[in-house]
């Protein structure tokens, strides 16, 4: 255990001894006043201290973000960062890419910072978390999007409420966001949106009061270095890959105000902090209306910019097969096709330098 945990625990005593409710102090009122000053006040305290020690709630993403610091200081070339949720877990894996880009002469160090039911803000928080671990910027940052966390941004709550991942990522920052996307309807329904917002006050509290923050000792540049990929080889659930030949009609598509507006706002702070390019994907699935809200994205909100969906009748052809996790996600097989045809993508793009 670090030492500093201990002297964080000795604080909170002090703080806590010192705010205690005087003898004198009548009433109700009076007592909860005690009670909210003490709490806020410890949790402040608990909460910069732990910051300023590098110690927070550990999840699996910073084990990612480890294997890709390490992958990064290893190799001097410049770097392409994959960041998003399980279809990039499944689907992108970063020793293909490198390996395709330098037989075609891009030198290039790819890495991803995937991991499953993420949003686009818990993603940003740990690609912000690998620059600062790296001390460079990548060249070029894929984003990848997504008709569910566009339309759902407390998309985390259907999946693992009350997780440490789930707790650790709504800080001040992360709760305006996500009530700004519940008041521009990100979420299936009023009794949804009413349930999210609740969720959201309480792991927003969890966050702030530290609840759990020293129960593990370890930090997070200690966690262990474990690649994002996770690569399947055998299918979770029966499909119709029969799927992947349908197209729905493409119409160009502008996600809700808040995931554009927070589009927006990465892409200008990312730029500022040196990448050159921002870019946007998603890999193939078979549900062909959410194909098509990324085509549609890509010919509209994105259209000025780099930005590869995975709705293209060449590719699912050949994913027409034998290649399919779930609906949702490849097998190591569909990735290998997948990355084949991204980097052919990639390169047409012009946002690759030869030799670079």
């Amino acid at each position: 255990m670090h030492w500093s945990l201990f002297a964080l625990a000795a604080l909170a005593l002090i703080a806590a001894h010192s705010l205690k409710l005087p003898y004198a102090a009548k009433g109700r009122l009076s007592a909860l006043t005690f009670f909210a000053v003490g709490l806020v006040s410890s949790a402040v305290l608990i909460k910069g201290l732990a910051h300023a020690n590098g110690i927070g709630r550990t999840t699996d993403f910073d084990k990612f973000v480890n294997a890709a610091t390490l992958t990064a200081q290893q190799d001097p070339a410049p770097l392409i960062v994959f960041t998003g949720a399980s279809y990039s877990r499944n689907g992108i894996d970063p020793e293909r890419l490198t390996l395709a880009l330098k037989e075609r002469g891009y030198n290039y160090r790819v890495v991803s910072l995937s991991i499953e039911a993420a949003s686009i803000l818990e993603r940003d928080a740990h690609l912000n978390q690998f620059m600062d671990a790296i001390g460079r910027a990548p060249t070029v940052v894929f984003v990848e999007v997504s008709q569910g966390f566009d339309d759902k941004v407390a998309y985390m709550f259907g999946n693992s409420k009350f997780s440490q991942r789930a707790i650790e990522q709504f800080d001040l920052r992360t709760t305006a966001w996500s009530l700004l996307g519940l008041s521009n309807r990100a979420c299936e329904n009023t009794s949804e949106c009413v349930k999210d917002t609740a969720f959201l006050g309480l792991h927003s509290a969890l966050n702030f009061v530290s609840i759990g923050l020293l129960g593990k000792s370890e930090m997070a540049r200690d966690a262990e270095a474990i690649p994002a990929y996770d690569p399947q080889f055998e299918p979770r659930e029966t499909v119709d890959p029969t799927e992947a030949l349908e197209r729905a009609d493409i119409v160009p598509v502008e996600g809700k105000q808040w995931i554009r507006s927070y589009r927006y706002q990465q892409r200008k702070r990312l730029l500022a902090e040196g990448v050159a390019h921002v870019a946007y994907y998603q890999p193939p699935l078979l549900d062909q209306a959410e194909r098509a809200y990324t085509e549609g994205l890509c010919r509209g909100e994105l259209i000025a910019l780099p930005c590869i969906h995975a709705n293209d009748p060449d590719l699912m052809a050949s994913l027409n097969g034998v290649h399919w996790f779930d609906r949702g996600h490849l097998l190591d097989s569909g990735t290998a096709i997948y990355n084949a045809w991204l980097v052919d993508q990639m390169i047409a793009s012009g946002i690759l330098e030869p030799g670079a």
